[in-house]
């Protein structure tokens, strides 16, 4: 295959076609595939990313023709964090979804309890939104807003240890 200096070490140089992102998935959802090519459009890109050099030889996920493209992104300085934050968010729909279907609710509802705003407040900082709010040290902090997704890992954490019989009990800060 006839691959660019920056297809070898990664690095755009001067003078290289841009670089895409090619993501496809397999026709029955089962496999995902990332592909970084360098090509003049999207066009060229998609033909590219078909060529029979970036496939394995044999096994499940060796026939280009049963994946489909989910999508193609230039690739720049943003685009490494936009797909990390846009991969995050697809997972706590996931989430959220399975969340909602185990509670036997169709929305996330909002109970107004000190326990499951503390909660709320932990997961919006460790798993919504990590490294945007600092977690509180020394003296108590104020509490950040209910965020849906917070709220609904919240419910599905209390409805856990409820079922298993796990009492959370209060106790003073040191």
């Amino acid at each position: 295959m006839n691959e660019s200096p920056a297809e070898r070490n990664g690095f755009p140089e001067a003078g290289d076609p841009p670089r895409y992102r090619v993501e496809l998935e397999s026709v029955d959802g089962g496999i995902r595939r990332v592909h970084h090519v360098h090509a003049g459009s999207v066009e060229e890109a998609l033909v590219r990313v078909r060529e029979p050099g970036l496939w394995p030889l044999g096994g499940p996920g060796s026939d280009p023709g049963r994946f489909r493209v989910v999508e193609v992104s230039e690739e720049n300085a943003t685009s490494e964090v936009r797909h990390q934050r846009d991969a995050r968010r697809r997972y706590l729909n996931t989430i959220v979804e399975a969340g909602l279907a185990a509670l036997g609710k169709t929305v996330p509802d909002h109970p107004d309890q000190e326990f499951s705003d503390v909660l709320c407040d932990f997961f919006t900082r460790a798993v919504v939104l990590p490294g945007h709010f600092a977690f509180p040290a020394g003296k108590a902090d104020r509490l950040l807003g209910t965020d849906d997704v917070a709220g609904v890992l919240a419910q599905l954490l209390t409805a856990h240890l409820s079922h298993h019989g796990v009492e959370v009990a209060r106790t003073p800060p040191r």
